[in-house]
């Protein structure tokens, strides 16, 4: 009896639940440690770097990426106080994350009750996009949470109205243009604003306090860029100039092509293992929200379905069509009311949800565990981690791709003494030297850029070369360092 009461009042313990469910996502997320990645965190880390050592932002480098203070300044800090490692590059996003756990409870407590909160943080635990990217260096998990975090300021200003002169208003625009700092589609969530205002057919005066906030962000990046280039806009220009030669140069990833490219992310969300399991239910929820007309889910709906339209058929550019790749990871920005409204969908009190709730729950967990350790994108540096002592050793240049160097760079926490070089346009003059394929890297490169081209003697290795070692057990994704005579 003593225990069964125990147990009851566990479970009557929302914040207690709260609190473990939060222990359970750290667990799962650092159990299954992504590390840094092969591609953008590699830019995020460098320029976190150079702003500590007082160099600013590289005007050489990707300067989407090279820009988003928000991201950058965090992880400068981290590197400071923590040194330069895996676990400080992604203890920023890794914060957030958790944070996402716990502002759900809350979001599912404002907005509906306190089962649904815990509902919605227990989903959210180990919902795999958020769980494998959360100990990855990257913009999407971060901006995801101050923006819904400015959502959660402006509907809870909206239904408490508790606050001084506006107050929730401004700190809502202030933790959007915070999560424009890291991220710009963060400035997305205007859809859910014009949605919420076009339903409500009322324009508060506070309502300008929410853009009023943003601008004042805006205004602060102003100054921080004026003082690092002497340009206050220069994360617009560049980012809009990057943008615009980028989707050039990858065919505006295939999304032109009427009418497939117009399937891409319901496609993504129906094949994508990260994905899959939850959005299925999730569209289910939001068929059933709309069917049963279920008036306390018209918050998130106005959230959900504006985002996920704009992503599947919206332009990244104001000037011109410029669509968004169909990539997992930018779906972050919608995860917060999917998960509220499938945690509705599992808490409503037909018999019939009743009875299948508990088994949905734990196909889920069982799914998500698995799906994530399954995961093949975990250490992706230890091979290169393993071959940096052998190149330490080589008494002559070596030659590889431009990636490898940026993580070899990395690898040496940012003092690297390796004498290493970018791939020429082909070896006939390169005698007496070294070159090291990484294999995997630069089929990632390929995938990423179809134009790119590397030299013949890299697809045929000529016979003269002589290996010198080989890292890695899977053929594709060898490291190979070769002698060149």
């Amino acid at each position: 009896m003593r225990l069964n009461k125990k147990i009851s009042n566990i479970l009557s313990n929302a914040k207690l639940l709260l609190f473990l469910i939060v222990i359970f996502g750290l667990f799962l997320r650092l159990i299954f440690f992504s590390g840094m990645g092969i591609s953008d965190s590699l830019v995020y880390s460098k320029t976190a770097n150079d702003i500590n050592a007082g160099k600013g932002i590289d005007p050489n480098s990707t300067l989407t990426l090279s820009t988003r203070l928000g991201l950058i300044y965090p992880t400068a800090l981290s590197y400071k106080l923590f040194g330069i490692n895996d676990l400080s590059s992604v203890l920023f996003v890794l914060l957030t994350s958790i944070g996402s756990i716990i502002l759900i409870f809350y979001f599912g407590k404002l907005l509906f009750n306190e089962k649904i909160g815990l509902i919605a943080a227990f989903l959210m635990s180990f919902f795999p996009l958020d769980a494998v990217h959360a100990t990855k260096l990257g913009s999407d998990i971060p901006s995801a949470f101050f923006t819904a975090l400015g959502v959660y300021a402006f509907l809870y200003s909206e239904k408490r109205d508790k606050t001084v002169y506006g107050s929730g208003y401004l700190l809502s625009g202030l933790l959007i243009g915070t999560g424009y700092l890291i991220r710009e589609s963060a400035l997305l969530i205007a859809l859910f604003f014009f949605a919420y205002i076009a339903y409500k057919r009322k324009i508060k005066k506070e309502y300008f306090l929410v853009p009023l906030g943003v601008l004042m962000i805006f205004v602060i990046e102003s100054f921080v860029f004026f003082g690092l280039t002497d340009n206050p806009i220069y994360r617009v220009i560049s980012s809009q100039q990057y943008n615009t030669k980028a989707v050039i140069e990858h065919n505006y990833f295939g999304r032109l092509n009427f009418p497939a490219g117009l399937l891409y992310y319901p496609w993504l969300f129906l094949t994508n293992s990260l994905m899959t399991p939850f959005y299925i239910l999730i569209f289910i929820s939001i068929l059933y929200s709309l069917a049963q007309k279920k008036k306390e889910t018209l918050t998130i709906l106005l959230w959900l379905i504006p985002l996920i339209l704009y992503l599947s058929f919206g332009s990244a550019s104001l000037t011109q069509y410029i669509p968004f790749r169909a990539v997992d990871r930018y779906t972050s920005i919608v995860t917060v009311p999917a998960i509220l409204l499938l945690s509705f969908l599992l808490s409503e009190k037909k018999p019939m949800v009743k009875k299948l709730t508990p088994l949905f729950l734990i196909l889920l967990l069982l799914i998500s565990i698995v799906t994530v350790y399954l995961r093949e994108d975990r250490n992706l540096l230890a091979s290169l981690r393993n071959v940096y002592p052998e190149l330490e050793n080589l008494d002559k240049t070596a030659y590889t791709d431009s990636r490898s160097i940026q993580a070899l760079n990395y690898i040496s926490r940012f003092e690297n003494s390796l004498d290493l070089k970018e791939f020429p346009g082909n070896f006939d003059a390169i005698k007496d030297s070294y070159v090291m394929i990484n294999r995997r890297m630069i089929r990632n490169l390929k995938e990423a850029n179809k134009n790119l081209k590397f030299p013949e003697e890299i697809e045929n290795i000529p016979k003269e070369w002589r290996t010198i070692k080989e890292i890695g057990n899977i053929e594709n994704d060898k490291i190979i360092i070769y002698k060149v005579q």
